[in-house]
């Protein structure tokens, strides 16, 4: 190393002071060209992959627990019993499910639902666990995909014959 430092201090020693500042900021330059292309980029590129595996397994973790309603024997052998009310029970639920969700009725008498922002899993876990669970089933449906790639989502709700 002593070598080296011996050969570039005279090197160092000939430059002119603007050559010399000049040399020193081409390094800084580098410097940070290297920082961003080794350092930045691959972290930005690793979270944008992660929250990609994220909204996966969050979509995956829906279809699961549906399909674990499906065949869940208990829930078709018990009978449903409504002791708080539909309008409650929904509500009830859908704020389990991390949605914000307000109700009225619609123009068919029927309970209407709004969802401002809701993700694609919670919002159809909330509505398959409805169906499966409660026996009430969404009649009408109108979705659209915020800027955030959340979903806004109108419907409405009844009561299924026999539930």
């Amino acid at each position: 190393m002593r070598r080296l430092t011996d050969r570039l201090y005279p090197w160092w020693e000939g430059r002119t002071v603007r050559e010399r500042w000049m040399l020193i900021v081409m390094a800084v330059l580098l410097a940070a060209v290297f920082v961003w292309l080794a350092v930045v980029r691959p972290a930005l590129d690793w979270r944008e992959q992660a929250a990609a595996d994220r909204a996966r397994a969050e979509t995956d973790l829906a279809w699961v627990q549906a399909g674990l309603r499906l065949t869940a024997p208990t829930a078709a052998a018990r009978p449903v019993i409504d002791v708080e009310g539909f309008g409650p029970l929904v509500t009830r639920t859908a704020e389990a499910a991390g949605l914000n969700l307000t109700t009225g009725m619609d123009a068919s008498g029927r309970l209407a639902f709004r969802i401002p922002d809701a993700s694609s899993a919670a919002l159809f876990g909330w509505m398959s666990a409805l169906e499966h669970d409660h026996g009430i089933a969404v009649v009408s449906l109108g979705v659209v995909e915020n800027t955030d790639a959340t979903l806004q989502v109108e419907g409405a709700l009844a009561r299924q014959a026999g539930g």
